[in-house]
């Protein structure tokens, strides 16, 4: 049986092909249009280049699908929309009042008809016996978590913003079966509070929330006593949000007057210089929402005695976060979505249906596979390079191609590393790679002034083979999909001064020699160049543009920066 799941219809889009109970591909629209943070409007209804993506890896057509799994409820989301703001409305009456609940009203209508639109559009498409089914949004979160978790059983926590105006959620998978314990309501929500500081600290609502988390380890936690105020815990262990720091329109997730009395901030334009204030912000908003997130996960544990957790939603996109619930919530195992924003919902919704709603009870106990994106084998990449004109490399073998990277690596050269299946999710672990010594001191900053033309405070991720990871990182179950932090072990410091941020933090990422045997051969014979076998991963990207998926992006990206050679397959280009 094939079901494609979709999601994302304002941003974030992505499809995904489930066969038999098996994700057989995955990827975001954005890869493909090359726009990010791309959603269905945009692409005129449907996911279609996502869509076509998976049914031509599957080896099918549109009618060959069974059913098509929508994210969301529209309907309730419409209903539930509609009661949030007419309360807003009778909570404070008034001309300005009813202006704003007609205008949401408006709103909601024309994005009611979008979604409808669009599960009409994927029922059209499909064999004449399918169904285009839509799937709670917080299920779908939790089920594409829990389902490729590899556990047997585990406690299950989804966080995000306004969602189908449910923030957060706490669920229990066992074996097939998922089950939906307790949400917290819009606007009780711990993403809506991290977009608003975003936007005063000077960052975009499009993505930019990491940033903040990155700034967060170069201030102190100077608002500990506000932050308290701002987000609490309820006795029934859910999200509590004190809405007097919050614009009370709610037209958009901003702060009130009150917050920038309390804290002296004051917004920032998106180029202007980051104070004391603006990094101490950050510290304390990211400080505080660890520690609810710690609290909530400790109860739930203590409530349903369950020895692992997943974590899904838009906030657990932050490492950090991910990694407090690891060291200090008393989960034996924690385990994040490799996409757990809505663009993993294409495959949540997906598997929900086809264990949950249709009762297929076997399912596999082993993570899911990330690289379930394009791969171009060696005429793809030859065509393009000598379409390019271009002068290369071709190595008979991966092996002497991996020698002659490891060595210019080793030189301080920095690598575009193009290689195997895409990843699907926001990490770049090591298909869409651009690559750099760690030991080189300068090696971070150049990265970051002359190839990702980004923030000074941003971390790069450290790649290490999994079975040398403990040599010089404390133990994490996050590194293999780069969902947490690590703390780098003593006596190991001086040797890698490019991977290291705030007091001795490295966003370790685990290559396994099964999964990733190229990659993790490039790791290995850096190490029997260098001693240490560790290299600096960022995603292979030009500035504001999605992460490269096929070679002829690849070599765009290689001779619009500063990239110092170009791996793609066993084919190398040198500038």
């Amino acid at each position: 049986m094939n079901i494609l799941g979709i999601s994302g219809q304002e941003r974030d889009a992505a499809a995904a092909l489930i066969r038999d109970g098996v994700v057989v591909a995955a990827i975001e629209e954005e890869k493909l249009a090359r726009v990010r943070h791309v959603g269905m409007t945009y692409s005129g209804g449907l996911p279609f280049r996502a869509i076509e993506f998976c049914l031509e890896q599957a080896g099918i057509e549109f009618a060959d699908v069974d059913y098509v799994t929508y994210y969301l409820e529209p309907s309730k989301l419409f209903r539930r929309s509609l009661r949030f703001r007419a309360g807003r409305m009778l909570r404070s009456p008034g001309l300005s009042s009813i202006q704003a609940f007609t205008y949401h009203l408006v709103e909601s209508l024309n994005n009611l008809r979008q979604r409808l639109r669009t599960t009409r559009l994927a029922q059209s498409n499909i064999s004449s016996g399918g169904r285009c089914v839509t799937v709670n949004h917080q299920l779908a979160h939790g089920a594409g978590a829990f389902y490729s978790s590899g556990f047997e059983r585990s406690a299950v926590m989804a966080a995000g913003g306004m969602g189908d105006m449910t923030s957060f959620a706490l669920l229990r998978g066992a074996g097939a079966g998922l089950t939906l314990d307790s949400e917290a309501p819009f606007p009780d929500s711990l993403g809506m509070v991290y977009d608003a500081v975003t936007e005063a600290l000077g960052f975009s609502l499009e993505g930019e929330e990491h940033k903040t988390m990155w700034l967060a380890p170069t201030g102190e936690n100077e608002f500990d006593g506000l932050f308290k105020d701002i987000i609490g815990v309820t006795r029934d262990g859910l999200p509590k949000i004190n809405l007097d720091y919050f614009d009370p329109s709610f037209s958009a997730p901003s702060l009130s007057p009150l917050f920038f009395e309390k804290t002296g901030l004051k917004p920032r334009a998106k180029d202007g210089a980051l104070t004391r204030v603006h990094r101490n912000t950050a510290a304390s908003l990211q400080t505080r929402l660890e520690d609810v997130m710690v609290e909530i996960a400790s109860l739930y544990r203590e409530r349903t005695g369950e020895e692992n957790l997943c974590i899904s939603g838009g906030v657990a996109l932050n490492s950090l976060a991910n990694s407090a619930i690891e060291r200090r919530a008393g989960f034996k195992q924690v385990f994040v979505q490799t996409a757990p924003g809505n663009a993993g919902c294409a495959v949540g919704a997906a598997l929900y249906h086809w264990h949950h709603t249709l009762g297929n009870q076997k399912r596999s106990l082993e993570k899911q596979q990330v690289f379930l994106g394009p791969k171009f084998g060696e005429e793809d990449i030859k065509k393009v390079l000598d379409n390019c004109k271009l002068s290369y490399e071709y190595f008979l073998t991966e092996d002497k191609l991996i020698a002659e990277v490891a060595q210019a690596l080793k030189q301080g050269w920095i690598a575009g590393w193009f290689n195997g299946a895409m990843e699907f999710g926001p990490r770049t672990l090591g298909a869409r790679s651009i690559l750099a010594s760690p030991l080189l001191e300068m090696m971070g900053d150049n990265l970051n002034t002359y190839i990702k033309h980004r923030e000074e405070f941003r971390p790069f991720s450290a790649s290490v083979p999994e079975e040398r990871a403990l040599e010089y990182f404390e133990a994490s179950n996050l590194t293999e999909f780069l969902q947490g932090v690590s703390r780098i072990k003593q006596g190991k410091r001086d040797l890698m001064p490019a991977a290291i941020f705030g007091d001795g933090l490295v966003r370790v990422h685990t290559v396994s020699r099964t999964k990733n045997p190229v990659f993790w051969k490039l790791l290995s014979k850096f190490g029997e160049l260098t001693g240490v076998p560790v290299l600096l991963n960022t995603s292979f990207n030009l500035f504001g543009e999605p992460v490269v998926s096929n070679p002829r992006e690849a070599v765009r990206g290689f001779y619009c920066s500063g990239i110092d050679c170009l791996a793609l397959g066993n084919f190398l280009v040198k500038k």
